[in-house]
């Protein structure tokens, strides 16, 4: 089922929107014209990602400074992974099925 999160004329650079659907909790990040949808919060220690920053490519948690790849979730330095979601287009939404 499809689930929409935002029109696209709404993305802005520096953009961190919590999302709940259901159980999941999820994260809509947008930053220099590319956007990713994360796990809301950090494997570590559960803190939320809300103010995490941007380097590179990198996601950087707020509460112990782990970095997350946002290619693929991967923490660079020890095994958490964010869990990382599809999105999806319909018309000017911007989604994901679920």
């Amino acid at each position: 089922m499809f689930h929409r999160l935002i029109r696209t004329l709404d993305l802005y650079d520096g953009l961190r929107m919590p999302i709940r659907i259901g159980r999941e909790e999820m994260l809509l990040i947008h930053e220099q014209g590319q956007t990713w949808l994360f796990q809301r919060r950090c494997p570590h220690a559960d803190f939320p990602l809300d103010r995490a920053t941007l380097h590179g490519n990198q996601l950087r948690c707020p509460g112990h400074g782990l970095e997350f790849s946002l290619r693929n979730g991967q923490c660079l330095s020890n095994n958490y992974c964010l869990r990382q979601y599809q999105l999806d287009y319909e018309g000017q939404w911007l989604g994901v099925s679920l």
